[in-house]
């Protein structure tokens, strides 16, 4: 199902998706990871994020890349 990013469509599709278009939207999955994953700067965190995020299809959804992530900060 394609969405636009309007902040008024809310609910399940919207949720399980990370708009990477959207600081917002990437800024609290970096915090999420933060508090996850203690002792990691922003930068790590986005770091592991975006690269997670290439090797998940998007519509794989925010859990595929937020677990890859933190796999990857774990290591």
């Amino acid at each position: 199902m394609a969405m636009s990013d309007n902040k008024k469509n809310i609910g399940k599709p919207d949720r399980n998706l990370i708009s990477f278009k959207e600081n917002y939207e990437v800024d609290y999955a970096v915090k999420q990871l933060q508090k996850q994953v203690p002792d990691t700067t922003k930068q790590e965190a986005k770091d592991a994020l975006f690269a997670a995020a290439k090797k998940v299809a998007p519509s794989e959804g925010r859990e595929k890349i937020m677990r890859l992530a933190r796999k990857a900060l774990q290591a």
